[in-house]
């Protein structure tokens, strides 16, 4: 049975970190993983039964902002629609009407069909490890050529 929780109650940090590297993500560490969630305003995990299957967090102001980050499911319940309510379900939590988000390069599709668009005015700085264009995060900067150097 599925289930949507919105505390960090009985949350498996190692457990959470493998759904990330799973998703495939990429990878975290455990103890930042957790206190960046213990840090934002609002998280939805979801269960399967016990078995933690997908996660997503957000910052917010509480007055104008908020940015979602870590949306993440296990690849076998992609597809089911748990990622779009786990989505919706953050978005409720939040008393904001401005929302922005990352998405991985390739998935911008699954957040258009909940409404979000592409933005033509967001600059990023970013860590180096995200900060190469080929990595599909950032656009080319022009004004370097072909030896962009986006640190």
């Amino acid at each position: 049975m599925i289930r949507y929780q919105y505390d960090l109650a009985n949350v498996d940090w190692q457990e959470a970190a493998e759904v990330v590297r799973l998703a495939p993500l990429g990878t975290r560490e455990p103890e930042k993983m957790a206190r960046a969630f213990h840090n934002s305003y609002a998280k939805v995990l979801v269960f399967d039964d016990r078995k933690l299957i997908g996660l997503a967090r957000a910052i917010c102001d509480g007055e104008y902002h908020a940015a979602i980050y870590d949306v993440v499911l296990l690849p076998e319940y992609q597809g089911r629609h748990i990622g779009q309510e786990m989505v919706q379900r953050l978005c409720a939590r939040l008393p904001v009407a401005n929302l922005i988000l990352f998405a991985n390069p390739g998935r911008e599709g699954f957040y258009t069909k909940l409404g979000f668009r592409k933005m033509l005015t967001a600059m990023a700085r970013m860590h180096p490890g995200m900060a190469d264009p080929a990595r599909g995060f950032l656009a080319p900067d022009p004004a370097l050529g072909k030896k962009d150097r986006t640190a």
